[in-house]
């Protein structure tokens, strides 16, 4: 009967031959979920024997990990903003760069009046707009998205969150187009990929939805569509953030420029990546 350390070692050697990223944290991870503890519980139990019914199911998720299924699809959620959301292929998988951009947005308000009608456009999960629900109480959401599945997807997180549903209003559309209502701040992380990239990226991306990776030719097809449509739906003074790819920052500004937005921001990342572009109206 193998204990805890060997199934973890042997895992993490399965896991880096096939070219996984931190394969022992994901070996981690994987076996907390199937022993339902937490890895900290891992490491105080080392020598614990794992019966058949616990390496046969851990056995499968090492073997999907293995084929870069992502590790965030296999345990069912992703934390993010300190909440935990469920997460499937019926939307992109939350990034730690979208993090960000919330938190960005926290501090722009933190010394003027918080934003109450808020628009969170190509919504996937719902993370950016529910999270920002919960920094801001008084605030109601408009959750746009495309997908049916994807508003499935962030109709399940505000249901498992416990929040107040009638705060938040989910609607398939494309971007704006035809919504006639107007907001305090618009926000969207939408497709930033080049179409001809798509097929290089790395393995767990392909288990994103394609639409949710796919920015048109140069990647800015549907960026600087949504420019030109929150001019006629945001309130005098509203805001404009956006998270764009990589060397995209200097276009996106001057198409904002030229768009007849004003005090135009551009906002690196953590890696130093100019990642994000706000903007007011």
């Amino acid at each position: 009967m193998k204990t805890l350390l060997e199934t973890l070692q042997s895992g993490t050697a399965y896991l880096e031959k096939r070219g996984v990223d931190e394969p022992r944290l994901n070996m981690e991870h994987l076996t907390a979920k199937v022993l339902d503890c937490t890895r900290m519980d891992l490491y105080l139990s080392f020598d614990r024997p794992l019966e058949e019914s616990q390496l046969s199911p851990l056995r499968d998720m090492t073997k999907r990990r293995g084929n870069r299924e992502p590790l965030q699809h296999i345990l069912g959620n992703v934390e993010f903003m300190g909440k935990e959301f469920l997460s499937d292929k019926r939307a992109l998988i939350p990034r730690p760069e979208t993090e960000e951009l919330v938190g960005i947005l926290f501090h722009q308000y933190k010394n003027k009046k918080e934003p109450i009608d808020i628009c969170d456009v190509g919504c996937g999960s719902g993370v950016i707009g529910i999270s920002l629900a919960n920094h801001w109480p008084d605030s109601n959401i408009e959750m746009i998205d495309l997908s049916d599945q994807a508003l499935e997807l962030t109709e399940a997180n505000i249901q498992s969150l416990d929040l107040d549903s009638s705060r938040f209003n989910l609607i398939n559309n494309n971007l704006l187009e035809g919504l006639g209502k107007r907001f305090d701040l618009i926000v969207a992380n939408l497709p930033y990929v080049c179409t001809n990239d798509i097929e290089s990226l790395e393995p767990e991306l392909k288990y994103d939805p394609v639409s949710a990776l796919d920015g048109g030719e140069c990647g800015l097809s549907l960026i600087e569509e949504l420019i030109v449509q929150a001019k006629s739906n945001l309130n005098d003074g509203g805001v404009l953030a956006l998270e764009i790819g990589d060397d995209q920052s200097s276009e996106v500004v001057q198409f904002m420029n030229d768009n007849g937005y004003k005090n135009i921001e551009s906002l690196k990342d953590l890696s130093h990546i100019e990642r994000f572009v706000i903007a007011t109206l």
